[in-house]
């Protein structure tokens, strides 16, 4: 068969999704646009995938290849490679697209000559295709400057020249290879938003992008490594907050918590955090300094009473120490970070990421939080209503909001020498929720004890 070259060419990824490919397929056939081809990559399929295809193997806008497996990077890549268009936009096997996607998006791409790709908004929809809500993404420099999260994958277009510049999709990666491929496309290319939803997102209990734990390390990894690209030179201080009488009308630090001082936590996973400088803790009390000492963390100083009041900000008791550290040491960090005691299963590679965050996006600040799924309310007139949902939905069918955890907060030292706290800009890492503990009651310390007994800490 002779193939010429089209404007635009839909790469759909399929692995096991047998049961949506068709919907997928057509919805890429019955565009508002003719100059396109498409190129179907069955990665592996052990479902009735191949009975699907050999319904559209006559179609000469279709080119249909069979892979053993290689995953979704190295599967895209190839079907990239395949194609010889102009411009490249990706559909995964359970999503389908808008009758009208590729008109506007390329006319876009062949108006802004300096956009390298652009994204729409989109649907998001359950297993059954029932649409749950209309996910509007904000405008690129209008409404959103901080670039940290990638948009969908599926229905981005973008040029293929760009493509080849930054050598397309990592495939040493199973997981968040759209967001590795996002930065580095960033770093070069502009990008445009187009406020219209044009394709439809499939949320449901077998898609990738739920497997919490791969994709959030794939996440860590990735900017670790992009962290390190820009070799920014960076002084840390660590900061742990203890009081002599925070819990219990005892210090929560020298209780024991599996055999060793609850402060001890924190200390030990900041003094395996690489991009940390100095580890010191502040605090009131004589002993939990000597504890603290024994464990390895610097107390240069027992803070005044009046900064372990409850009312008292961690910020204030950041300003507290940076003050003390420039005028009697000299010593000035670029960031600083807080560590409550109050989180022990907080790990060396959460701080890390934090500082990582930063030094890739450049933000004033960056906090840790979880995914929130729950159903939140307020008082209304006839009693509760729900904060943002109109209707009640299954866990996997609701957008994910993000919820502070109180585990990590790291400052640019100029947000702290000013007063500006978290400023305008706040980077995150995404923890999961059994992550996310903290002990604030007996029944939090008795949950943490277990956990960290039976081994249940995540690595």
């Amino acid at each position: 068969m002779i193939h010429k070259n089209y404007l635009v060419s839909i790469i759909i990824t399929a692995h096991n999704y047998a049961k949506y490919l068709s919907q997928c397929i057509d919805s890429a056939l019955n565009q508002n646009f003719e100059n396109y081809e498409i190129i179907v990559v069955n990665d592996g399929s052990t479902d009735h995938t191949k009975d699907v295809l050999k319904n559209y193997e006559s179609n000469n806008k279709i080119r249909i290849y069979h892979l053993q497996g290689v995953g979704l990077a190295s599967a895209s890549n190839f079907g990239i490679q395949k194609s010889k268009s102009k411009y490249i936009i990706r559909l995964d096997a359970d999503d389908y697209f808008d009758e009208n996607i590729l008109l506007l998006e390329s006319n876009i791409l062949d108006k802004r000559a300096d956009t390298g790709m652009v994204y729409p908004d989109y649907y998001l929809i359950n297993k059954y295709g029932n649409i749950i809500e209309h996910i509007r993404l904000p405008k690129v420099n209008d409404e959103i400057k901080l670039f940290d999260r990638s948009p969908l994958a599926a229905g981005a277009m973008y040029r293929r020249s760009c493509y080849d510049a930054i050598g397309g999709y990592n495939e040493d990666l199973r997981y968040q290879e759209d967001y590795d491929f996002w930065l580095r496309f960033i770093e070069k290319f502009n990008v445009y938003n187009i406020n219209l939803p044009l394709m439809y997102y499939r949320r449901h209990n077998n898609s990738m992008s739920g497997n919490a734990i791969p994709r959030i390390k794939t996440r860590r990894y990735v900017k670790s490594k992009f962290a390190k690209q820009k070799n920014n030179k960076v002084n840390v201080l660590g900061v742990i907050p203890a009081r002599a009488n925070d819990w219990q009308r005892n210090s929560l630090a020298l209780q024991m918590l599996n055999g060793k001082p609850v402060i001890a936590y924190s200390i030990e996973e900041a003094l395996k955090t690489k991009g940390l400088s100095r580890i010191i803790v502040s605090t009131d009390c004589v002993k939990i300094a000597e504890v603290s000492r024994q464990f390895g963390a610097e107390t240069p100083f027992i803070r005044p009473k009046n900064l372990s009041l409850d009312t008292v900000w961690v910020e204030d008791i950041l300003r507290h120490t940076t003050n003390f550290l420039e005028n009697n040491e000299n010593f000035l960090p670029d960031m600083v970070v807080a560590l409550p005691i109050t989180s022990p299963l907080r790990k060396a590679h959460h701080i890390q990421e934090a500082i990582d965050t930063m030094i890739l996006h450049d933000t004033d600040s960056v906090i840790s939080v979880f995914r929130d799924t729950s159903f939140h309310w307020k008082p209304g007139k006839y009693g509760l209503k729900p904060i943002i949902y109109k209707k009640r939905l299954l866990r996997h069918d609701k957008e994910s909001f993000y919820r502070e955890n109180g585990v990590v907060y790291l400052y640019k030292i100029q947000n702290i020498k000013n007063k500006l706290d978290l400023g305008k800009s706040v980077g995150h890492i995404e923890m999961l929720p059994e992550e996310s503990l903290r002990i604030r009651t007996l029944y939090d310390f008795w949950v943490i004890e277990q956990m960290i007994k039976q081994n249940k800490v995540i690595k």
